[in-house]
């Protein structure tokens, strides 16, 4: 049976240990989350079967994967309330887990959308956004260029020039992430298609991650945030100055400095992220399917998601790159 929570300091503290692997699911990560972005968060947790999930309540625009349509809806998400590509829930792969927590969603009330899946549940089903993972095989950045066919390494080559007087540094204490920093995080969610929930400042300040700025003739003109978990590293989030994205070739030259950062540290993985993945399969990163899960306790309301979901539906980009020699 599933208890649920409204405080993460009353969830029992077998749940990090239900989490397993998933930073982004911990207590810690969570609690913050709580202060930072609260969304009328849940906690559920089934002790015995032992799998839980988070929920929480955004209005957000359902048909965000269209530009036929706009539909803005209170709607309960279940997933981690920091738009990662990572699951907002634990469970294993048997069967009968898997079934234990679809008839727990389909018991739930009002409408519920599940994000990033990458289990097979018997609900009303469409496609998310996928995640880029690129896999870090080399000892530096310059025999990470030289592995790439000809076209795709004049491109990379093209950026560094553009980006010659670019200064990455690293911001010593995350206190100092100030309101300049935030507003070109602001720029990019502003003009982002698919929205979800704006984090504060609070959380850029708070999250355990590390954040690079980029200045040009001492003027912060882009930052990346990211995250180490284990063998892989996580680009959180990122701003930059869209003006200036053209004549410095800023976000590419966002994406080499993570690929520059993981090779120098010996991560075997790089999780891009789910956006810009043309950008970042010319890269060379691989797209990983998402799944995404809608449910209406209202019987008649599901019969019309159910047809009416590849609308809702993210059509992914499905151009093959060839970008390395072998």
């Amino acid at each position: 049976m599933f208890q649920v929570y409204k405080k993460v300091d009353h969830i029992p503290q077998l749940w990090d240990e239900i989490a397993e692997n998933q930073p982004f699911l911990k207590r810690e990560t969570l609690k913050m989350l709580e202060e930072v972005n609260p969304c009328q968060q849940s906690y559920h947790i089934n002790l015995d079967g032992r799998m839980l999930l988070v929920s929480y309540q955004l209005k957000i625009d359902l048909f965000s994967f269209t530009s036929f349509y706009s539909l803005k809806l209170p709607i309960k998400i279940i997933g981690i309330p920091m738009s990662v590509s990572y699951r907002g829930y634990a469970i294993g792969n048997q069967e009968g887990e898997i079934n234990e927590i679809t008839k727990y969603i389909k018991s739930l009330k009002g409408f519920y959308l599940m994000l990033n899946c990458d289990h097979r549940l018997p609900l009303v089903k469409g496609n998310t956004l996928p995640n880029c993972r690129f896999e870090v095989r080399w000892n530096s950045l310059e025999a990470y260029i030289n592995s790439l066919r000809s076209h795709y390494r004049y491109r990379v080559r093209k950026a560094l020039e553009k980006g010659a007087l670019i200064e990455v540094k690293e911001l010593v204490d995350n206190k100092d992430f100030d309101e300049g920093l935030y507003q070109l995080y602001e720029k990019v969610y502003d003009n982002s298609k698919e929205k979800l929930e704006k984090l504060t400042i609070d959380f850029f300040r708070r999250f355990p991650a590390k954040i690079m700025t980029f200045s040009i003739h001492g003027d912060r003109v882009a930052f990346i945030q990211l995250y180490e978990h284990k063998d892989t590293l996580v680009f959180l989030f990122g701003g930059f100055e869209d003006q200036l994205n053209r004549q410095y070739d800023l976000y590419m030259n966002m994406l080499l400095e993570i690929i520059k950062y993981a090779v120098n540290r010996n991560f075997k993985y790089i999780d891009f992220g789910q956006t810009a993945e043309e950008t970042k399969l010319k890269l060379g990163s691989e797209q990983q399917h998402k799944l995404m899960y809608l449910h209406h306790s209202n019987r008649f309301v599901n019969v019309f998601l159910k047809r009416l979901v590849g609308i809702f539906s993210y059509m992914e980009y499905d151009v093959k790159h060839r970008v390395f020699k072998e």
